[in-house]
């Protein structure tokens, strides 16, 4: 989770006209400096009763619960008022994305980043746009103007190194995770990193340790963790678990996983893997 700098966060509230409540936006901020922005499972939120943080949360809450039409009709509708409230902006940004309308999407993170350049989450949420559509080179460009902006952006360095996994550059990919781990040597999409290295070496008892190791239930942490705990086990014949961690999979539909993923092949593995567990039962 992330908060806006004081500045920063007073500079985009203060920047919008709202006409809710006789612009009572400008007047609460005005004089109550410390409502900040923040984030909480790649939404942002806003602190405060001002009619823009109430009129954000409710399609924030909406977004969070996966009502892609409701929260963008909500940001949408605020935008009208406040057409450079970043919230807005950034949320209907990442509603479009989820719904798979990549370009109205870059309109909207676009105009985020002009109004706070210097927010490195928006450099991050536009790479992750470019690398959906196929634009791995421009997506590389972003995540490394992010860390520009702070060296130690974590999900910056993990999606770099994730990008060299993809192109087969594994010691390069490698550079990136061990830089992370530097840094905060027990977060766990660095240490998913490793096992997505091992997965594609073909080394799958190697990926499983590296998987293990990590103890999900602390936190936050890449869902792809799933689906590479239950391809390595069930290249290994241990049907069972792969199993069980395609059906955990399936919980997170949400998840940005399942945009670059079929939920229906997802769901195809995890019953063939039931299938063969059943079997071996039997025998």
């Amino acid at each position: 989770m992330f908060s806006l700098p004081v500045k920063t966060a007073m500079f985009v509230l203060l920047s919008c006209s709202f006409c809710f409540a006789s612009d009572e936006l400008t007047g609460t901020i005005a004089q109550n400096p410390e409502y900040t922005i923040y984030e909480k499972d790649g939404v942002l939120f806003c602190t405060g009763n001002t009619e823009a943080a109430l009129h954000n949360n409710k399609g924030a809450e909406k977004l969070v619960a996966n009502d892609l039409e409701g929260a963008i009709d909500i940001f949408k509708e605020g935008l009208k008022h406040a057409p450079l409230f970043y919230p807005f902006l950034y949320n209907c940004g990442v509603a479009c994305m989820r719904k798979r309308e990549y370009d109205a999407a870059r309109i909207y993170l676009e105009k985020a980043m002009h109004i706070v350049p210097e927010n490195p989450k928006i450099y991050i949420l536009m790479g992750e746009l470019y690398a959906l559509t196929g634009r791995e080179g421009d997506a590389l460009i972003l995540f490394r103007k992010a860390l520009q902006i702070n060296r130690k952006e974590l999900q910056a360095i993990i999606k770099i190194g994730n990008i060299y996994v993809d192109r087969n550059q594994l010691e390069l990919a490698v550079t990136f995770f061990d830089a992370a781990l530097k840094i905060n040597p027990q977060y766990p999409d660095a240490v998913i990193g490793y096992a997505k290295i091992h997965f594609k070496k073909g080394e799958y008892y190697k990926a499983l340790i590296w998987l293990k190791s990590i103890d999900v239930a602390k936190g936050d942490y890449d869902k792809a963790y799933h689906y590479y705990f239950a391809e390595s086990s069930f290249k290994l014949k241990d049907y069972k678990t792969a199993y069980e961690q395609y059906e955990k999979l399936l919980q997170f539909k949400n998840d940005v996983f399942f945009l670059t993923h079929s939920y229906a092949l997802i769901e195809h593995k995890m019953n063939l893997s039931r299938q063969f567990a059943e079997l071996e039962h039997v025998e």
